[in-house]
């Protein structure tokens, strides 16, 4: 029974961690790690900043506003 337990215990944490692949990128205003999904094109040498950075630096429309 310990050894079913086990391994569908291993089975769940290998879909888990492999299901939400994230890249890990930086705020190049504060540092602050930004989370982005593993399929996506953005790299770090891109400028980025995080949304509290964002609003800080471009107001509450942020760097591009929203269409109406």
């Amino acid at each position: 029974m310990k050894k079913i337990t086990a391994m569908l215990l291993a089975a769940a944490m290998l879909t888990a961690f492999t299901g939400c692949a994230k890249k890990i990128l930086h705020c190049d205003n504060c540092n602050k790690e930004i989370k982005v999904s593993e399929k996506s094109n953005v790299e770090e040498d891109w400028i980025l900043f995080c949304s509290d950075c964002e609003k800080e630096l471009f107001g509450e429309d942020g760097l591009v506003p929203k269409a109406d």
